[in-house]
This record gives structure tokens, C-alpha cells and sequence, in this order.
């Protein structure tokens, strides 16, 4: 077994573990996936100043071979690790393994579309937490355009690409700027913010993003 394969996780919120999440950010630097989208976070934090904080990317995802990018608008508090000054309550990695809702949302939504997370990978158009340590900001126009060329970079890292899954409107806003660029060798597939809010508001919502992760497995060969 490799040491990617070791952080196979098999239920939701495995990051509350905190065994596993010394593990898991022990890896950020070493796992050889990640390692450059790493360098590549640490270099950011460094060129954004003023505090901005950006999570790492995920040592159990596929990294720079993901075939696959699900994209979501900007890190949620429990992405957000003690190296954000106010925000200490989460792993520090953007991960489906997260200890909050939406990570398990998609947690379990892939393994029922029968794609494999060691394939893909999760990230944000707006990479850095915004809002407050009590509350959570939604990007605006001004930051999604802010975050656009950061986006460029990080898909430059993916050679693999196939499938670009935008969750949400700003997802999708941050996405359309750039999708012109990738088409048509990847394919894009937007579908709903996978977030308890929208599940409750919209009874319909949760099938309708098993059914496009359903397409995306289809469109891989993964299912």
C-alpha cells in the first residue's frame, strides 16, 4: 500500500480524528501529489499578505494528477486551521474528509456516484477564507475576479484534467471565466452548492448532483 492509499478514508469527518488530521498535515509538504499545489499554497500566502489565508490541498486527493476538480466558492471555517490567527477551528485543508456538513455531503455523494476522491480533487475559486471568526463571507464579483489568474495557475498543475465540476453560482461565475481556455478537453458540469441550506430549501437538489457526479464517473470511465 502506498502512502497516498493510507489516507483512504471510509466514512465522513474522518479529519475530526485528531490522529488523523496530525497525519494528514504531516503529508501536506511530503505526499508527492500535493507537494507543488503546496509549495505552490505557501508561495500565495506569501504574495497575498495582509493575513489572507489560504488551506492546503488535500494529501488523500489526487493532487496534481486529479482527473477531476469540484469546485466550490471560498474555504469554509472548518477548512481553516491555526495558522489563520482568529479562525482555529477546523483542519487546515481543503477536504471532503472535513468535520462539517457540506464536506460530508460530498463525501457521501461521491461514494454513491462511485468516484474515486485518490482520482480528484476540491478546491475554491476564491482560495482564501473571507468573512470574520465568527462568520463566513460569500465572495463578490470583485474577489472572484481578484482570484481568477490563482485559478489559472492551479489548473496549469493539473495535466490530467478531464472534468470541472462548479458547485454553487459563484463557483460557476469564477469558473466562466475560465473554462473557454480548458474546452473542449475538459468538460464542464455545474451543478448545486452541496451545502445543508441548499438541501433543505431545495428537496431536489441532492439528486440532481448525484445525477451530474454520476456523469462526471460516466465521462472518466469510473462507473
Amino acid at each position: 500500500m502506498s502512502s497516498h492509499d493510507a489516507f483512504r478514508s471510509t466514512a465522513p469527518r474522518a479529519l475530526r480524528d485528531p490522529d488523523v488530521l496530525r497525519a494528514r498535515l504531516d503529508a501536506v509538504r511530503t505526499e508527492p501529489v500535493v507537494r507543488p499545489l503546496n509549495d505552490w499554497v505557501d508561495n500565495l500566502r506569501g504574495r497575498l499578505g495582509d493575513g489572507d489565508s489560504v488551506p492546503w490541498f488535500d494529501p488523500a486527493s489526487g493532487g496534481v494528477g486529479a482527473r477531476s476538480l469540484f469546485l466550490l466558492e471560498a474555504p469554509g471555517q472548518k477548512s481553516m486551521g491555526a495558522e489563520a490567527e482568529l479562525r482555529r477551528t477546523g483542519s487546515g485543508i481543503i477536504s471532503i474528509d472535513n468535520d462539517d456538513m457540506t464536506a460530508q455531503n460530498c463525501w457521501t455523494l461521491r461514494a454513491e456516484a462511485g468516484l474515486p476522491y485518490q482520482e480528484s480533487m476540491h478546491w475554491n475559486v476564491v482560495p482564501w477564507y473571507l468573512g470574520t471568526a465568527n462568520r463566513i463571507a460569500a465572495p463578490g464579483k470583485t474577489e472572484i475576479q481578484r482570484a481568477a489568474p490563482f485559478l489559472h495557475e492551479v489548473i496549469a498543475m493539473l495535466p490530467a484534467l478531464e472534468v470541472v465540476v462548479p458547485m454553487g453560482r459563484k463557483a460557476q461565475a469564477g469558473w466562466a471565466a475560465c473554462r473557454a481556455r480548458y474546452e473542449p478537453k475538459v468538460h464542464t458540469l455545474p451543478t448545486w452548492h452541496p451545502s445543508p441550506r441548499v438541501f433543505a430549501s431545495r428537496p431536489a437538489a441532492r439528486q440532481e448532483i448525484l445525477d451530474v457526479l454520476l456523469e462526471a464517473a460516466r465521462l472518466l470511465g469510473a462507473a
